[in-house]
């Protein structure tokens, strides 16, 4: 790959992002995404606006998996009133792998990390017409993403 950006998320944006691969072994996180944003700030921007790239490979390594659960939800009527409310449910490792094969249905809704140092992947995954919605909380020693090329600067 052309471009490296080691342990610089901060100037890399995957919301809206699809997430085409997604594989995690005992100590790596392997991610690779079509669509992010590299910010104007990253280093390897020269052109200090943001800009879309084609496809990133982000490999985190030294993973330390804190959870991964299938997102709970809140169910309102039409006033207002809460129905039905759902909550976070923990994954079996079987229920981990499946939700990490997908075919260009999933697609990263954020990566950020909390006041603690830990990061969270929060991603939708539609699967038989059904949207759900999985986060992963993880902490991890370094980062690396690369890139091949720009595809363009991001409008408005």
């Amino acid at each position: 790959m052309k471009y490296k950006s080691v342990n610089d998320l901060k100037t890399i944006a995957l919301k809206d992002a699809r997430l085409t691969l997604a594989v995690m072994s005992s100590d790596q996180l392997r991610l690779n995404v079509e669509g992010p944003v590299i910010r104007g700030d990253n280093p390897n921007n020269n052109r200090y606006e943001d800009m879309y790239c084609v496809l990133m490979e982000l490999l985190f390594d030294q993973v330390d998996v804190k959870g991964f659960v299938l997102q709970g939800y809140k169910y309102y009527d039409a006033d207002g009133k809460l129905l039905e409310t759902v909550p976070d449910r923990p994954l079996t490792p079987q229920e981990q792998r499946d939700s990490l094969l997908f075919n260009d249905n999933a697609w990263v809704f954020s990566l950020d990390q909390n006041e603690d140092g830990i990061w969270r992947l929060v991603y939708d995954l539609e699967e038989e017409g059904t949207v759900n919605t999985y986060e992963i909380r993880f902490t991890f020693k370094d980062c690396i993403a690369s890139w091949d090329r720009f595809s363009g600067p991001v409008e408005g």
